[in-house]
């Protein structure tokens, strides 16, 4: 049968997030040398303290991924108000992503023409939905795109299936309708296999693939795909 769609994962896969997270932390360990007089380092274990704790209690929600949550619980772990800051911190760690994120090398290009032949496009993202919408619009790329399902609103997170399925279903298409291209091997590559859609693997990093036995497609760069 036809390939009527083509999923998506956003993150380290539209584009390169490891390299803007870093980023944001930098802008997070200024922010907290210049406003609380607290070393750099002292303040980003305190980040990496609270986003540990959150993803351990929530550890299947998209709620572990929101960073005004994480910045309460570092406040309340350094002992300073957590009711005054969270949103400057919030802002400092997204709008410091925002302006430095680009689409990854060949990403415009196959969007641009899988719009062009009417293959349906959607994006399938563990995180909430308000800050994915952002980095779509920050990433210039919300015109190629024709759905997308967060972990917040389909209430799971990948590999679980639902959220392959949520997807598929906005875009109307069936599993082998579908192809699902993410970095990810364990909730990217074995969640669509268990929606039933061929996926494709982005390893930019050249990884070692573990051993499976289902199919998948191994990509260094989306560029292959055209």
């Amino acid at each position: 049968m036809a390939i009527r769609a083509v999923l998506f994962d956003l993150d380290n896969t539209l584009f390169d997030f490891n390299t803007a997270h870093k980023q944001s932390l930098i802008a997070l360990a200024e922010y907290g040398e210049s406003r609380f007089d607290i070393p750099a380092r002292r303040f980003l274990l305190a980040y990496q303290q609270a986003d540990k704790q959150l993803k351990k209690e929530q550890p299947l929600a998209a709620a572990c991924h929101n960073r005004i949550i994480i910045a309460q619980r570092m406040l309340e772990q350094l002992g300073l108000p957590s009711m005054v800051t969270p949103l400057e911190l919030y802002e400092t760690y997204w709008g410091t992503m925002l302006r430095s994120i680009k689409p990854r090398e060949g990403a415009v290009e196959l969007l641009s023409r899988l719009h062009r032949q009417r293959i349906r496009t959607g994006i399938c993202t563990d995180m909430t939905t308000h800050i994915q919408h952002r980095k779509i619009a920050a990433l210039g790329l919300a015109g190629y795109l024709d759905a997308m399902v967060t972990s917040e609103e389909a209430g799971v997170e990948k590999p679980n299936p639902k959220i392959f399925y949520d997807c598929m279903n906005k875009l109307n298409v069936k599993p082998n309708e579908a192809l699902f291209i993410g970095d990810s091997f364990e909730r990217d590559v074995c969640g669509a296999h268990a929606a039933g859609i061929l996926p494709f693997w982005l390893n930019v990093s050249n990884a070692k693939a573990p051993a499976v036995d289902f199919p998948y497609k191994e990509l260094h760069s989306l560029k292959e795909v055209l």
